[in-house]
């Protein structure tokens, strides 16, 4: 919702409001070209577009999410439960204590 909506508008003033802004709009356009891409609409239309596209993201998601789930169980896993094809990256290991190496910014002569 905006902020300037009135909730006690009903449908017949919103459909008034719109005629009278197209005739307006056809007063002041009067003996010119028309843009193609011009579109007079509703506030209420517009919120209505953006609401029906966020809940379409949102079902998407939802079927992206459940095909993810259905290919993942369909791969074959270990027993440890580890992905087949996972590769595991061996560390160097440590020979004791590190010491501290000090900022290249903290030594000063």
């Amino acid at each position: 919702m905006t902020r300037d909506d009135d909730t006690e508008r009903n449908e017949t003033d919103e459909a008034g409001t719109s005629a009278e802004l197209r005739r307006a709009l056809a007063a002041h356009l009067k003996g010119r070209p028309i843009p193609p891409d011009l579109v007079i609409t509703t506030r209420t239309e517009i919120e209505r577009r953006e609401f029906t596209a966020y809940g379409q993201g949102w079902r998407d998601r939802g079927e992206h999410d459940e095909r993810r789930r259905a290919e993942a169980a369909a791969q074959p896993r270990p027993r440890d439960g580890t992905p087949a094809d996972a590769t595991v990256l061996p560390f160097p290991p440590l020979s004791g204590p590190q010491p501290a190496r000090p900022h290249p910014d903290t030594e000063r002569p």
